[in-house]
């Protein structure tokens, strides 16, 4: 009996052990350069991912080179319609890759992110989201 109490604490403190990683570090957004990239990419995704006019809230969730990494939550209102996307982006320049759609989703955020960035995004973490 007391093996297997044993046996089930090591366990249990294995597993925590392994989850215990530091989550994915978010840039600081009061940081000026990272507010000036969040302006950027709330101008430039409306068009990219409405098709035209709208507004984005974006939170910035990383930069590699020319690459930012971002979660956009875009709305447009027309009559009587409103349309909205909320959805991680990779930008590159002015170039906006997004995930793909149902089962595409996972391995696309996997392309389009450093590795725990992508696992954030698909364990739904809060922190990435406006």
């Amino acid at each position: 009996m007391m093996r297997r109490h044993v046996a089930w604490l090591g366990l249990t403190t294995g597993l925590f052990a392994g989850c215990s990683e530091p989550p994915y570090p978010l840039p600081d957004r009061n940081a000026t350069d990272v507010r000036a990239e969040e302006e950027r990419l709330a101008r430039l995704l409306p068009l990219e991912l409405l098709g035209g006019p709208g507004t984005c809230e974006v939170r910035l969730l990383g930069r590699d080179g020319s690459s930012s990494f971002a979660w956009a939550h875009c709305e447009a209102a027309g009559p009587g319609v409103v349309t909205g996307v909320s959805i991680p982006v990779r930008v590159d320049g002015d170039r906006v890759t997004q995930p793909g759609d149902g089962s595409a989703y996972p391995p696309s955020v996997r392309r389009m992110f450093p590795e725990r960035l992508a696992e954030a995004v698909l364990n739904d973490d809060p922190r990435v989201r406006p």
